[in-house]
């Protein structure tokens, strides 16, 4: 089965689904009718849903009446990737080298549904399937899911399920991880103006404002030097952090050499002495990901730049409304730039965090065939990250989740070299086998 598994994820790796770019668009077609064909030469009724956003691959498979229904969640687009970004390897090309697969969509999120796919397909033809399954795959998750929301709500009955699972995360302190919040986000464009023209740097320079230091002077006043978002309004409605979370989180694994060696830095910031997954799980956060302004080309252009933009990225306490947050920050922009500087700001992608229930027999079964694989207790993590698929199902469907990350935490997912450990995969792979045998 692994050798089968490592077959099917060379085929699917190799289909550029990149949903970012509509240039690809033949690409994601190629993709849906591979699934299409995989699901029903494997006895499942296919449906390709078109109309909200990139198709949708709905497959359906009843074992037994009798048996509980799960919805398994994946997705099948993927972020751009070049060989000249720094692989090592061509990256839609699967490659095997130091224990590692490697490949654009490896665990983002191609390879890890594939495990539960893989398994299902054996359970099938063994007959030892403990589930009706249906799958639901998408393919607009990295550009935020836009039109999914609205598939479930108009579906709520063809998606009737007693459970959900997905797998769609790392795995963090070398011990398995069953996710039980996310947080919420939103990004956000900020344009600044500082005059109507660029300026000869010579006969304006040191006197007329420059767009870029004016820029960076509204960024430096996000944060506190003590690493606290400036503007205590941005915590409004943020998740109380108790004790009962501290002592979740501090069982959790922090170690300072992994995060070395995935970021390649030693220096980290948190406010209140808080833990890494305390900060990063349910606190909101303020990046800047992107700046433009001036010249940047070949040489020197000698002028006073008049206008710049910063892209923002803002993460949310689970309990968090982004729209409400939103106006805070706007809030706050007002109050921090100064009155000779025109700007605007302008809000995209926004999405809700969530808290997943834990107290159900679907956790509990799940958490006992976790610890008998790994033989490890099972880490219960808020995730830095945001998953509105989870929220869409919460409010939706109201169907309890399973939330089990499956892959190593060095994995760079997004970036280049992406990879799944196979010593992970071989644990993925044995813990999504027991998970649907029949009891």
């Amino acid at each position: 089965m692994f050798e089968q598994y490592k077959s099917l994820l060379s085929e699917l790796v190799k289909f550029k689904s990149v949903s970012t770019d509509a240039s690809f668009l033949s690409e994601i077609q190629a993709t849906v009718v591979w699934y299409k064909k995989l699901f029903q030469d494997n006895g499942f009724t296919v449906q390709v849903v078109e109309g909200h956003d990139n198709p949708l691959i709905v497959a359906d498979y009843v074992a037994d009446s009798s048996l509980k229904t799960v919805l398994v969640y994946g997705h099948y687009d993927v972020q751009p990737a070049s060989k000249e970004e720094g692989w090592d390897s061509e990256p839609f090309a699967l490659s095997e080298r130091n224990g590692r697969l490697y490949a654009r969509g490896v665990i983002d999120n191609k390879g890890q549904h594939l495990v539960h796919v893989v398994n299902v397909f054996k359970h099938i033809h063994n007959k030892t399937l403990g589930y009706n399954i249906k799958f639901l795959i998408e393919g607009a998750e990295e550009i935020g899911s836009p039109n999914l929301e609205r598939f479930i709500k108009e579906n709520r009955k063809f998606l009737k399920a007693d459970f959900v699972l997905l797998s769609d995360g790392e795995i963090s302190g070398n011990m398995p991880n069953i996710e039980i919040g996310f947080r919420g986000i939103f990004n956000a464009t900020l344009n600044i103006k500082v005059g109507n023209v660029d300026l000869h740097s010579g006969m304006y320079g040191g006197f007329a404002p420059n767009a870029i230091h004016e820029l960076a002077k509204i960024i430096s006043k996000f944060y506190t030097e003590d690493n606290r978002i400036s503007e205590d309004e941005l915590y409004l409605e943020s998740a109380p952090i108790t004790k009962e979370i501290l002592e979740n989180n501090k069982n959790i694994p922090f170690f300072q050499e992994e995060y070395e060696k995935i970021t390649g830095k030693r220096k980290f910031f948190t406010e209140n002495n808080l833990d890494f997954y305390t900060k990063t799980g349910l606190l909101p956060s303020i990046e800047v990901t992107g700046i433009q302004s001036g010249y940047a080309g070949e040489g020197y252009r000698n002028a006073i730049p008049h206008k710049a933009l910063a892209k923002i990225n803002v993460r949310l306490s689970p309990t968090q409304d982004p729209q409400r947050v939103f106006a805070s920050f706007k809030k706050f922009l007002k109050k921090i730039t100064p009155d000779y500087i025109d700007w605007d700001i302008n809000c995209d992608q926004s999405g809700k965090g969530v808290f997943v229930e834990v107290d159900n027999e679907h956790v509990a079964g799940a958490k006992k065939i976790l610890e008998t694989v790994w033989q490890k207790p099972v880490a219960l993590k808020y995730v830095g990250g945001s998953l509105p698929i989870i929220t869409f199902f919460k409010d939706n469907l109201d169907l309890p989740t399973l939330s089990i990350p499956l892959v190593n935490e060095d994995c760079n997912m997004h970036g280049a070299n992406e990879n799944f450990e196979l010593s992970y995969l071989e644990k993925a792979m044995e813990f999504s086998k027991i998970f649907f045998t029949k009891k």
